[in-house]
Order: structure tokens, then sequence, then C-alpha cells
């Protein structure tokens, strides 16, 4: 983090010689996220899980706790980055005429920890300059302000003992969204797992009951099914809400939402996505399945099939003769069938590309599709399924039900679907 250094040098600069337009630049939540990108690579970025929460979802985040922030409040953001989150809940709060006052006061709500200390100084300099920008009087040197905001500091998150959390009644959070080695431990998952939901779980497991928690997630936490086991320990453990936030901004390619609520005992499952409606779907009508062809290890052998993986299954397209074959040793399927390409994006103007496959072999498909077989063997409910994926009703409901860029099996099963289409 030792590019931060420079961007720290010169609010320190401007601490000395105050100008109200860098004050307001410096404390804009949506400029840092731009200052780091010149800083760093995005590599470097995605390591450190440093991407800042923007203005308007910062807002939204802190605004989410059910219970207020005031002075007799400890609002802790256990990866805090530069600070955004906590410099939005210090909004919440009034200010002295002094500076050394308000950070006073400030720091014994405020609480921040992270790994890296360019970010801990960010973060003190930036609520500094907040507090400047708030039109106090600058009445103590820099060194004495930073010792005012004594519980921002670095500390792994979670390293952190359920003691030191005892006095804790808010934790707002946007942790990293990398991949990390499961703990194993009273973990839901084996091998290679979200650092998000890592992180939360472990603050879940040490926090006071009746806690508020307010918390920017990836959408894979949500919508994902390698995270159902995820999602009920959550339940059992918040009663809470989940709101679908989209992209989390404009140059990062992640969707996420907001899980906002109070650490209790729950028996009441979680809203993670709206509740299917009391209709037919996908899953009445048809088998629907993944490709059984694992391309890049398979060894070419067996029988030889017409073979389809997305490039040559264009969209919407009846495929009634062989365009390509492939000797394959696994199974093969017979159509009529419905191919969906895996991969697809909230930003894709239809989610669920389709191509309908109507030979009269059994074909080979990789394992990038997903394979939707119709129960009664009939070309006409293919028909129907091609007209039902094109509809708008289908896109809104996978733009709600799974934000990241790829379909699951579980939620084509899930796709409402009518008979009389």
């Amino acid at each position: 983090m030792s590019p931060l250094f420079t961007h720290n040098a010169a609010m320190r600069d401007i601490f000395l010689s105050p100008n109200e337009k860098q004050l307001r630049q410096l404390v804009d939540l949506d400029n840092i996220d731009s200052i780091l990108r010149k800083l760093f690579t995005i590599e470097e970025m995605r390591e450190a899980g440093s991407f800042f929460t923007g203005q308007k979802l910062a807002s939204k985040t802190v605004s989410a706790f059910r219970t207020p922030i005031t002075f007799s409040s400890v609002v802790l953001d256990p990866t805090c980055g530069a600070g955004n989150l906590l410099i939005e809940a210090s909004r919440k709060l009034g200010v002295e005429a002094t500076l050394s006052a308000t950070l006073r006061a400030w720091g014994s709500v405020l609480w921040g920890f992270d790994i890296h200390i360019h970010f801990i100084e960010a973060t003190k300099l930036r609520l500094i300059i907040e507090a400047l920008n708030r039109g106090v009087k600058q009445d103590c040197e820099l060194e004495d302000a930073f010792r005012l905001l004594p519980n921002i500091k670095v500390q792994d998150a979670l390293v952190v003992g359920k003691e030191k959390l005892e006095t804790v009644t808010h934790v707002v959070m946007n942790p990293p969204f990398t991949i990390w080695t499961s703990p194993k431990e009273n973990y839901w998952k084996d091998g290679k797992v979200n650092a998000a939901g890592i992180i939360f779980d472990k603050y879940l497991r040490i926090l006071q009951e009746g806690c508020n928690i307010s918390a920017v997630l990836p959408d894979v936490l949500r919508s994902g099914s390698r995270y159902q086991a995820f999602r009920e320990f959550v339940s059992g453990s918040m009663i809470a809400t989940a709101e679908v936030w989209g992209r989390f901004n404009n140059k990062t390619d992640v969707d996420v939402f907001l899980l906002s609520g109070l650490l209790e005992s729950n028996i009441a499952e979680i809203q993670w996505y709206k509740p299917k409606i009391n209709t037919s779907s996908i899953a009445d009508f048809f088998d629907v399945r993944t490709g059984p062809l694992v391309a890049y290890r398979d060894p070419k052998e067996g029988t030889e099939y017409p073979y389809f993986y997305p490039k040559n299954c264009p969209q919407w397209e009846v495929i009634s003769s062989v365009t390509e074959t492939r000797k394959f040793l696994g199974k093969a399927l017979k159509p009529p069938l419905v191919v969906i390409k895996r991969t697809s994006s909230p930003s894709d103007k239809v989610r669920a590309s389709a191509t309908f496959i109507n030979l009269r072999e059994p074909v080979a498909i990789e394992n990038h599709m997903i394979v939707v077989k119709p129960k009664d063997g009939k070309i006409n409910t293919c028909k129907r399924l091609i007209r039902t994926l094109q509809c708008q009703q289908t896109n809104d409901f996978l733009n709600e039900r799974i934000r990241l860029r790829h379909l699951t099996v579980g939620v084509i099963k899930d796709i409402p679907y009518s008979e009389e289409r």
C-alpha cells in the first residue's frame, strides 16, 4: 500500500494550509476510488479488496441501520479501507466548536480496522478533514488530532476477539470480494470461498446480540448456488432484509446487495429474493441439467455425436442438421431440447440466450450450456419455452433473482412458465 503514502502526504499538507475546495474533494466518497485507480494497478486493488463505497451506496448503507447512530453508539467498520463508510457515519453526528472537541467526541463512536497502515492513516486524515469541512476551528496539531481517533487502527479483522467488541452497537462494512481459502471450522463450504462471506460470518459469531449490522456484499452470497449454507447460517443469526443494489459502480463489474438488520437468533428465513409467485415454473414441465461434456478434460474417445457448445449455438435459432461432431464416452442427450448459455450478465439485453436443438439422434453438449428437456418430449413444448425465455418477464425475473455473470440450474428451474404462451 506504499503508493498511498504520496496521497496521504498531500492531505497532511492541506491540513497545514486548508483550502475549501480541496477539503471538499478529499471527503468526496466518489473521488477516492478514482484516486486509487491512479495509484494502484487493478490487480493490486483486487488483492487488497480496495474498492470503496461511493456516495449513494454509502448513504444507503449507513441509513439502513434500524437504530440511529448517536454519541452513545459505537460504530465499527472492520475493513475500513480509506474510511468512506466511517465518514458517512460521522455525518450522523454533530460537531463541536473546535476540531479537538469534535474528534474527541467522534473518537469514542467511530472504530475502524484495516491491515494496511496507509489506509488507516488515510481514514484518520479524511475524518479530520471532514470535521474541518464542517466548519470547526482548527485548534490542534495533526498528530494530536490523530491521537483523538484511537479506535481506528491497524488490526486484522479476522483475529479480533469477542471481548474487544462488547460495546459495539453498529457494524457497517464493505468487505473485500476476493477469493480466500475457507477457514473450515464452523464453515459452510470447503475450498475457495468469497472473502466477504468469511468476514461477515466471523462478525455474526462474535458480536453482541442486538447489534445493528449493515453490509455491502457481493451478489454471489445472495444468489449463488454454492452459498446456500451461508444463507441458512445468516438467516438463523439475524433479523434482516436483503436488498438488491446492482452494479457496485461503473468501473467495477460486480453486482452487490445490501444486507441490514439486527443480530438476533431468528427462525424466520431472510427473503433473499422475491418469493416465487404461486404459478408453474420450468421445473414442472422440463428436466434441467448442465451439459455432460467437460471439454478441457474429455479424451475425445467413444461414439461420435453431433456436438454443441456456446459458439455454435446461435441465439433463438432452431438447429435441425448436424454442424459439428465430437467423439464422447459420456452421456449423450436425446432431442428435442433447448440449450441455454450459462454465461449471462444483468447488462445483457436477454439473460437466457437459448437455442432449440431438433435432431433425430443423440447429441453431446458441453457443460457451459444448461440443457432443458421437455418431459413430454414434444417439439411444441420446446417452442413455448423459447417464447418464455425471450419475454421481458423472464429477463426481469432473472435480473432480480441472480445478479451474477452466469446462470445456474436452480434459477432456470424457477423461471415462471405457462403452457398457454
